[in-house]
């Protein structure tokens, strides 16, 4: 596992063990990454100009990925103690606006909207549709929110009502459903 694109490209990221976090491989990553340089694009932003979310963020490849394109500011949330221990070692390797919470079930709340919010839960446990809800109303989901829910693609999420699937795209096992509120699509 690897940064591949930015600032600390190429950098080795360390992994949990497997049965404790399940990391994006590096196609899948510079896909979504793609998708997300041309949001970026359509939007007039830049990733200078963005606050990204990795919620269950694992060892936190995808976040790193992110801070390494220059998000201004990375927020974890991860709730596992080894996949934290992985998270903290490679947040040591690389500098930026970065705050890690453990618990994504417990958003904390008044907070900003983010510009990102990416979500790779454990497959085939619902925590998707139990987590979208509480970021949205802790106030990390706005209108102009881009959410990017990571699945196996063989999952069915039930997305709540106020969201629409925008896009959906499959690289191997793994679907990302790219998801805003209805009322900015």
């Amino acid at each position: 596992m690897r940064i591949i694109a930015g600032t600390y490209r190429g950098k080795k990221l360390i992994s949990a063990p497997e049965n404790i976090t399940r990391p994006t491989s590096d196609r899948a990553k510079e896909g979504l990454f793609n998708i997300l340089d041309s949001w970026l694009l359509k939007s007039e932003k830049r990733w200078s100009d963005i606050i990204f979310a990795d919620v269950f963020a694992g060892s936190g490849a995808i976040g790193l990925e992110s801070l390494s394109r220059g998000a201004k500011q990375v927020v974890f949330f991860e709730s596992n103690a080894i996949a934290v221990r992985f998270l903290k070692t490679n947040l040591k390797q690389m500098t930026g606006q970065v705050q890690l919470y453990s618990d994504a079930l417990k958003p904390m709340t008044g907070c900003q909207p983010v510009d990102i919010l990416f979500m790779d839960p454990p497959y085939h446990q619902q925590l998707i549709e139990k987590a979208l809800p509480l970021f949205l109303q802790n106030g990390y989901i706005g209108s102009n929110t881009l959410v990017v829910c990571e699945t196996d693609k063989t999952e069915t999420i039930i997305y709540p009502d106020l969201f629409s699937v925008i896009r959906t795209i499959n690289y191997g096992r793994n679907r990302f459903d790219f998801v805003q509120l209805k009322d900015n699509v």
